[in-house]
């Protein structure tokens, strides 16, 4: 019974410090718009990139709302893994799929 409670005391300790990052991403015809948010906070000036698109080696900063738009130049339907630092050091990404523009 012991253990278990050191277990369960350990694994909340664990979550009540981690971080609940989210990107979001809304699909638009020259691009998406990504939404940086950190415990439900926008980020301001998280470097944002797309990770998997070669033709988009730029970096953007999100503005004082969390966002920020990601041109894309893609001829087909797929998807793309966008990466976001925050000024911290926080890294976190995620998939999108997105139509063919």
């Amino acid at each position: 019974m012991k253990k278990s409670n050191i277990v369960i005391a350990t694994m909340l300790i664990a979550f009540s410090s981690m971080s609940f990052a989210e990107l979001k991403v809304v699909d638009s015809p020259n691009g998406a718009w990504v939404t940086v948010t950190d415990n439900g906070k926008p980020v301001e000036n998280a470097v944002v990139s797309a990770v998997n698109v070669p033709q988009s080696k730029a970096e953007f900063k999100t503005n004082d709302k969390g966002r920020v738009f990601v041109p894309l130049a893609i001829n087909q339907s797929r998807s793309v893994k966008y990466k976001a630092i925050t000024q911290e050091g926080k890294e976190f990404s995620r998939f999108a799929f997105h139509g063919k523009s």
